[in-house]
């Protein structure tokens, strides 16, 4: 299948089949773990981040001869993960359910007990809180924290500025830690 959409991607290019292969391979390589990274701390659950990186590259490697290379390329993957993310959300909006990580770390056979319930405890506050945050400081903290994007890029694929994403960093770092606070206040 790779193949097939390899081919139907470098129509318009001058270069081989093997060139693009190699380069499509090499992107993917380079910018999983990032990609992935971004994904999974959005959703925190690594099955459907799992499904929708995948889903990333293949969008990737289909639209590749749209991708502007005056861009990164890092920056290219996480617009298209960012929405990936965004259709995903909205189709699952209305369904609540417990992560399924959160549940296979339940079970683990890996740790004691105690600590398994101490680390999924502080998870379970970590995304509580995040979950207080605005959409938009949500993202961006996702792509600052999980993918390690500049300002800059964070901006770019945004749309607005990087000092813009600095504020919104700032400010929604003051909130993460408010609202910690106030978890950390209640089981005193």
């Amino acid at each position: 299948m790779v193949h097939t959409i390899v081919k139907t991607a470098v129509r318009n290019e001058n270069r081989t089949e093997t060139e693009t292969a190699y380069s499509l391979e090499l992107m993917f390589h380079r910018h999983h773990k990032s990609v992935y990274n971004y994904i999974a701390y959005r959703l925190n659950n690594h099955h459907d981040a799992e499904e929708l990186t995948s889903d990333v590259f293949v969008k990737a490697i289909q639209n590749f001869d749209r991708y502007n290379i005056a861009r990164p390329m890092e920056a290219w993957l996480i617009t298209i993960a960012k929405n990936t993310v965004t259709d995903h959300l909205r189709k699952i909006k209305h369904r609540k359910f417990a992560p399924e990580d959160a549940i296979v770390g339940m079970i683990s056979p890996e740790g004691q007990p105690e600590e398994i319930a101490v680390i999924n405890e502080k998870n379970r506050q970590l995304m509580s809180c995040l979950a207080r945050l605005k959409d938009k400081e949500r993202q961006i903290l996702s792509m600052k924290f999980a993918t390690e994007l500049k300002h800059s890029e964070i901006g770019e694929i945004l749309g607005i500025s990087p000092s813009q994403v600095g504020v919104i960093v700032h400010r929604a770092m003051g909130k993460l830690r408010k609202y910690f606070e106030e978890v950390y206040k209640d089981e005193r």
